[in-house]
């Protein structure tokens, strides 16, 4: 059985069981499978596992999430360790103490001192870099870009918000309660099923294009139920 390694964040792996619904990666039968996505993570994050791993695989699965992302590796921070300027920025809200003076020094990084020009470059390198050192990898955007003219996969969340009635203000005020996406990679498993099949077809040496997506089953209370850390 071929070895498949998959990289990403919550495009690759769910890190919510509040529905049973299964993610993409459960459907590619036929593979021993490690799968060290994580949610919310920036590209470092993936690109560092990438580094250590790439070469004991024989087929890499390597889903690129957006620039300006922050993964926090620093064992005294308390807060959640991925983190993002909107997030940040709504937590910051409603936090206390140490935790409110951690999410501050984020929303300050971002306003202060990130440099998003820079922060690019870099993530393009790490992305040329992973077709470089593994020309047989499939690498897939998870968001818009400027380097791949595969459709990414934050289109099928969007296809599926829109159905919902879910839009950035209404998602924002699901985090403001608790509360964040149940389903697996951010997708309805009927769609899930259909991004499993496309890779499947990459693995197998074809190209297919993305199937034709399915309407979501149930309403949003239901896709939204998860605590948010």
């Amino acid at each position: 059985m071929k070895k498949l390694a998959i990289f990403g964040d919550s495009y690759a792996r769910k890190d919510a069981s509040d529905i049973n619904e299964k993610s993409w990666p459960e459907f590619l039968i036929g593979y021993d499978i490690t799968n060290f996505g994580d949610a919310g993570t920036d590209l470092w994050f993936s690109y560092n596992l990438f580094l250590k791993n790439y070469q004991q695989f024989d087929n890499i699965i390597f889903l690129i999430t957006s620039p300006h992302r922050l993964t926090l590796f620093n064992p005294n921070v308390k807060i959640y360790p991925n983190q993002n300027y909107t997030t940040a920025s709504i937590k910051l809200e409603s936090a206390t103490g140490v935790e409110n003076e951690q999410y501050k020094l984020i929303v300050d990084y971002y306003n202060l001192i990130h440099n998003n020009e820079k922060e690019e470059k870099l993530h393009q390198l790490m992305i040329d870099s992973v077709q470089q050192l593994r020309t047989d990898a499939i690498v897939y955007p998870c968001f818009d870009n400027t380097w791949s003219n595969e459709i990414p996969l934050y289109s099928i969340t969007k296809f599926e918000d829109k159905l919902l009635g879910l839009d950035k203000d209404a998602r924002n005020n699901f985090y403001r309660k608790g509360i964040r996406d149940s389903r697996a990679c951010h997708m309805t498993e009927a769609n899930n099923k259909i991004v499993a099949e496309l890779f499947l077809s990459r693995l197998n040496g074809t190209k297919l294009p993305l199937g034709q997506l399915v309407n979501p089953v149930n309403d949003l209370n239901y896709y939204y139920q998860s605590p948010w850390h």
